[in-house]
C-alpha cells in the first residue's frame, strides 16, 4: 500500500479522492507496473517530492555530484539516455551490404561502425556520403 494505494488499486486505475500530485504520481507508478522488476522498485522506492519544496542539496550526502554508469541506471531506461544524449549524432562508417528493393528509397544499407560490436542497418535514403 502506497499513497493509500494498493497495487491492485493502481493496476485498476482506481485513484479515488486523491489530491492531483496523488493521481499523477499514482499514474506514473501504474505504468511502472510493466517495466524492469528493477525499475519498478525504484520507482517505488523515490520519495514523493510533490508535497515538498524542492531542495538545492540533498542534508544526507556528503557530496551531491556524482559519477555512474548509463546501464547502471533504472529510471529512466538507459535507451532513452542515450537517445536524449547523442540520438541526433552523426555516425560514420563503411557500408558492407545493401538490400535489394523495388527503389533506393526503399533500400536498406549494412554499415560497420568503428567501436561497435556489430554492424547497424540504416535506410539508404538517410545515407550521406563522406569526403574524403
Amino acid at each position: 500500500m502506497r499513497n493509500g494505494l494498493s497495487v491492485a488499486q493502481l493496476s485498476a486505475g482506481a485513484i479515488g479522492d486523491k489530491r492531483e500530485s496523488d493521481f499523477s504520481l499514482s499514474v506514473q507508478r501504474q505504468r511502472a507496473l510493466s517495466l524492469h522488476p528493477g525499475t519498478r522498485k525504484a520507482l517505488w522506492a523515490a520519495p514523493d517530492r510533490s508535497r515538498k519544496p524542492p531542495r538545492d542539496e540533498p542534508n544526507n550526502v556528503p557530496n551531491p555530484w556524482v559519477q555512474f554508469r548509463i546501464d547502471d541506471v533504472y529510471v529512466p531506461e538507459p535507451v532513452q539516455i542515450l537517445m536524449e544524449l547523442h540520438g541526433k549524432e552523426l555516425l560514420q562508417g563503411k557500408i558492407i551490404d545493401v538490400s535489394n528493393a523495388d527503389s533506393p528509397e526503399e533500400a536498406f544499407a549494412v554499415v560497420e561502425v568503428e567501436g561497435l560490436s556489430q554492424p547497424v542497418v540504416v535506410p539508404m535514403k538517410h545515407i550521406k556520403e563522406m569526403r574524403r
